[in-house]
């Protein structure tokens, strides 16, 4: 434990060691609230459970203080840069200790503990509950989280039994933790928070000059780049490839392997060093972004876009932002981590293809500008029949905490 604790400890930057600690034993200072309003704690793991909460933050923040704690340094700098200006504070999760739980407990007493999506931390749910209700909402399992849950699912029943409600994504789910002991009582379908995404229309003066068509690789992960620098070299005569990889750790990694791919007609930008007026004479371009926050509203000037993490054995990342700004989406085989891809897939509003085919179905959608069309509308329009999670979620709150 002491030799995790150090390696954790000293990865951070040292301006920020110091505050990382203290949080993750509850030693904060006892926040000073907006109004006398009561204060919810709501609760995300990384960047993609925090910007789903965003409508319900939105719809919250008029009748409470709000409170949000993530795990990850990514995760908190997103919710800072996107919360922060709601008054909402944004706290690391405390380590998984009861002393520690008791310390931040003690110093923001809150109403009720809101948990997004499937963060099952066994002393956070049980020292929690005894004070206050604890829910969870926009619930998810994995087919291989739900395995392993089951196996232990002695632990895991009484643990789930002391949440007030359950709600979750989908049907499947709800069979889920019914099998692992969760009274069906508790738990309601309210659909997925990610629909109901709103995202910035950013103008990207700096862009304006990217050939066309643009390309986007969106959170990718390696090997991914390289299967869209390839497939994109192969197909584009001129354009732009723009790669926005998963974990900002990786930016000077894909870097290197641009450049190692790059001939001197085709140019290569670093988002954060474009300048608004820069033009560029090569007819192939392929921008690096290294920035965080930006991919939501960067698929808006895109012509088509390519989901990073469904071409690997990782599970896939969220299409729902380019289907947002209604744009053909390809994706992998391994989808698992968004279930909902398989009906869209099935329907003709997402394209599902190997690495192996990339190349091909890129052609063939940049000759066929209105098969490509075709799939964007039907994609979009499957979206905008799944929204109002948002509502459904805010009903059980008033019914059950309110």
């Amino acid at each position: 434990m002491l030799l995790w604790l150090g390696v954790e400890y000293f990865k951070r930057p040292p301006s920020l060691r110091k505050r990382w600690l203290k949080e993750k034993l509850g030693l904060i200072e006892k926040p000073s609230l907006e109004n006398e309003n009561p204060l919810l704690w709501l609760h995300g793991v990384s960047v993609g459970e925090i910007l789903a909460l965003n409508n319900l933050i939105q719809r919250l923040k008029s009748q409470y203080n709000l409170i949000l704690t993530t795990v990850t340094d990514t995760g908190k700098e997103v919710a800072e840069k996107a919360y922060g200006n709601l008054g909402v504070r944004v706290f690391y999760l405390p380590f998984d200790l009861k002393f520690a739980l008791k310390n931040f407990l003690n110093r923001i007493n809150p109403r009720a503990l809101i948990i997004a999506e499937t963060e099952i931390w066994p002393n956070l749910i049980s020292v929690v509950s005894q004070h206050i209700p604890v829910v969870l909402i926009n619930g998810r399992l994995s087919p291989n989280s739900f395995k392993r849950y089951y196996k232990f699912r002695f632990f895991f029943k009484p643990l789930l039994q002391k949440l007030t409600f359950l709600a979750v994504q989908e049907e499947l789910y709800k069979e889920y933790f019914i099998s692992l002991g969760v009274n069906q009582e508790r738990i309601f379908v309210t659909g997925n928070l990610k629909f109901d995404l709103s995202l910035e229309e950013k103008p990207f003066p700096e862009l304006q000059h990217l050939k066309r068509p643009i390309i986007i690789g969106g959170s990718t992960h390696a090997p991914e780049e390289e299967y869209l620098l390839k497939a994109f070299l192969e197909v584009v005569a001129e354009g732009t490839l723009i790669l926005v990889p998963r974990h900002p750790q990786r930016f000077e990694e894909v870097e290197k392997l641009i450049i190692n791919n790059l001939t001197n007609k085709i140019g290569f930008l670093r988002y954060s060093k474009i300048e608004a007026t820069e033009k560029i004479d090569k007819k192939r371009i392929v921008l690096l972004v290294d920035r965080m926050g930006l991919l939501g509203s960067l698929y808006r000037i895109c012509d088509i876009a390519v989901i990073g993490g469904s071409f690997i054995p990782h599970g896939g990342q969220n299409p729902l932002e380019a289907l947002y700004w209604n744009k053909p989406v390809i994706v992998g085989p391994y989808t698992e981590n968004f279930p909902f891809v398989e009906e869209f897939v099935r329907k003709g509003g997402i394209l599902r293809v190997t690495a192996t085919d990339l190349s091909k179905t890129l052609r063939e959608l940049l000759e066929h500008p209105e098969s490509a069309q075709r799939i964007a509308s039907t994609g979009y329009q499957l979206w905008l029949e799944k929204r109002g999670a948002t509502d459904k979620t805010i009903e059980l709150l008033r019914k059950f905490l309110i």
